[in-house]
């Protein structure tokens, strides 16, 4: 027997009841204490602290934080230094957009420590008892404002107290926030959670925003690094509010769809607790509340409130000691789903077979890298129980174990009347031509109209002075390539694309054909146009270099770039595609479709795809749920059915 640890544990407790306005320690508290190592003392002055002190309160909500620490850590290092030395100076720089991968990459080429490994550091064995008595002063001196008056002790302790929001590096923020947005908040107008969150984010949204598709190092930007911030990820902008308004008492948190259900990603935001006890999402810096997951109703599986106590009701906290999911295995999170109406939610009840007679199963949604459980339930009598669940998806039941997923049955669609319709391949074949391996990108869907009044022209002269118009854009263009003939037969020296007095460029790839050649002409990159702010390193040479997914695009419209020929030639063909997101079919690339069945993808063969926008796939069987993956490049690929000779993407 440890006897030195035995009089440690009862020391804890002793220290624990010695007061008889000490309430009785939780197993948490005593946990983080006996963690703690030589920090402990440090978590002791802050209990004697406030047990000397005439603030009950103050004590629970000390003893709150203590007893929810045990799981709390950051990242230091020299590459952790490194890189915020680099960033910090980055957000100094004020200019109107910001390359966001060249800069990356400018670190990435310059970092002699990106490679070492962060040392990991425990809040409870290093967190001083000055930070923590500090962060509670400063907390319970905002719990006057009208905006919070609504909030119980507990709910206090979720949406004002915490010290930090995930792995940043602790520090001392409350005041610094408060300087620079109180005096926004002086009006007699602003009586409500809602409408103060909303003048702080109106403030925030003056911020520049550019959203980071990835960050070089995963950690939190500490406090004082998100002030300044030019660019970075959702949750960067989700924190930088979160530590905005709680530092003025207005009561937010943080929540996270933990994967799309028509897409590959996840999403993280913002959430105000208004003072008529209802939610209200809002995007940090970007969109005020209400105004922001709404775009997203028909995408949303689930939704989960990041918490900084361990949730009774999670997974972790119910079957903690059992095989689960990563995800779940996250004590810090509860199922919000419910508190936004217009997702449609409904509850399913899903048959399955379970023959190992587990306790729980798994709601999947699709991703590329496997199905992916985004919520739970409780198996009875071989069926589950899913509860709160988001509409126009496709799903796919699991078990778990040895840490694995377990697909049973089939895919389901659930519809907005909370009907499901079950995926099953049936005897009867189909063939199809596939165009895509993803749906067409929305956010590019501004673009097509824009592209009309676009002109492909020739001229004897570098300037272009009575230029010949060899073929003009008269119909809104697709996102495939497109080959058209021109009827002009003077030769030409130089060619070029010219864009509309609509749109800045955005044309990706451009090919010109002579007559007496299979060839596409090559010759000298030329232009006119003004470099573009928010793509500088996309100029006209990009509508030549052969890749669909980069693209010319300037700072001005009637913008031109083309080519200057070895000699004068007989333009005959051009074959050209817009700015476009690459995920068409493209030649010489390897793709291979899939059908789901009974838990598994049933392959029905590689194909090398001998033409762009193309592939032709025999005996598909009806009914069932279809993948088509590009083996050569990239990972965009969303499932999909086929209905009435129809492509519908899920």
């Amino acid at each position: 027997m440890n006897t030195h640890h035995t009089i440690g544990y009862l020391g804890i407790s002793l220290l624990l009841l010695g007061s008889c306005r000490m309430p009785t320690p939780t197993p948490g508290v005593e946990e983080a204490l006996s963690k703690a190592g030589n920090n402990r003392n440090e978590l002791f002055q802050v209990i004697k602290h406030y047990q000397n002190g005439t603030d009950s309160l103050k004590l629970k909500a000390a003893l709150f934080l203590i007893e929810n620490m045990t799981d709390k850590l950051y990242f230091t290092g020299n590459a952790v230094d490194e890189y915020y030395t680099f960033i910090d100076s980055v957000y100094q720089i004020q200019q109107q957009e910001y390359d966001i991968p060249a800069i990356y990459d400018e670190f990435k080429g310059k970092a002699k420590y990106l490679q070492d490994h962060p040392t990991i550091n425990q809040d409870v064995q290093t967190l001083p008892a000055d930070y923590l008595i500090e962060n509670i002063e400063e907390a319970f001196a905002v719990w006057d404002r009208p905006w919070n008056q609504h909030l119980n002790f507990e709910e206090f302790c979720e949406l004002i107290l915490p010290y930090r929001v995930g792995s940043e590096i602790p520090e001392s923020w409350r005041q610094l926030y408060q300087e620079r947005f109180e005096a926004i908040l002086q009006s007699d107008t602003l009586q409500t959670a809602k409408q103060a969150c909303t003048a702080i984010n109106n403030e925030l949204i003056k911020l520049p925003i550019h959203i980071a598709k990835s960050s070089v190092l995963p950690i939190g930007l500490r406090p004082s690094t998100l002030a300044n911030i030019k660019f970075g990820l959702c949750g960067d902008y989700a924190n930088l509010a979160l530590f905005a308004m709680r530092a003025s008492g207005i009561p937010v948190a943080i929540e996270i769809v933990p994967h799309w259900g028509r897409g590959n990603n996840s999403h993280v935001f913002n959430v105000v607790y208004d003072n008529d006890r209802t939610s209200h999402d809002f995007s940090g810096a970007e969109q005020n509340p209400d105004e922001h997951l709404i775009r997203f109703k028909n995408e949303i599986p689930k939704v989960y409130r990041k918490t900084f106590g361990k949730r009774d009701n999670s997974l972790a906290m119910l079957h903690g000691d059992e095989d689960i999911p990563p995800f779940f295995k996250n004590a810090y999170i509860t199922d919000v789903t419910g508190n936004y109406p217009f997702i449609g939610a409904k509850d399913i009840t899903i048959p399955l077979s379970n023959k190992n007679k587990q306790k729980i199963a798994y709601l999947c949604v699709f991703d590329p890298n496997g199905w992916t459980p985004v919520g739970w339930g409780n198996i009875t009598a071989d069926k589950v129980l899913f509860q709160a669940v988001g509409p126009n998806i496709v799903y796919h039941a699991a078990l778990y174990a040895n840490e694995k997923l377990e697909l049973v049955g089939n895919p389901f669609l659930l519809d907005t009347l909370g009907q499901i319709s079950y995926y099953i391949p049936q005897a009867e074949k189909i063939d199809y031509v596939l165009e895509r391996k993803n749906p067409e990108a929305s956010h590019l869907a501004y673009l097509p109209p824009l592209m009309v009044g676009c002109l492909f022209q020739g001229a004897d002269n570098p300037d272009f002075r009575n230029p010949i118009t060899l073929y003009a854009i008269t119909e809104e263009p697709n996102f495939k390539y497109t080959t058209v003939t021109s009827k002009n037969t003077t030769p030409v020296k130089y060619i070029r694309y010219k864009a509309s007095n609509k749109t800045w460029g955005n044309m990706a790839e451009v090919e010109f054909y002579s007559a007496d050649s299979d060839s596409t002409l090559k010759g000298k990159v030329i232009g006119d146009y003004e470099a573009s702010i928010y793509y500088p390193r996309y100029g006209a040479e990009m509508m030549f270099d052969g890749d669909p997914l980069t693209f010319f695009h300037s700072n001005d419209t009637l913008s031109w770039g083309g080519l200057e020929l070895d000699k004068p030639t007989t333009i005959s063909k051009i074959r050209f595609i817009i700015r476009n997101d690459d995920n068409g079919i493209r030649k010489g690339h390897e793709y291979e479709l899939f059908y789901m069945n009974q838990g598994s993808w049933e392959s029905l063969g590689k194909q090398l795809a001998t033409e762009d926008d193309c592939l032709l796939y025999k005996q598909m069987p009806k009914g069932a749920l279809y993948w088509l993956r590009d083996h050569t490049k990239g990972r965009e690929e969303r499932i999909f059915e086929i209905k009435d000779k129809t492509i519908i993407w899920h």
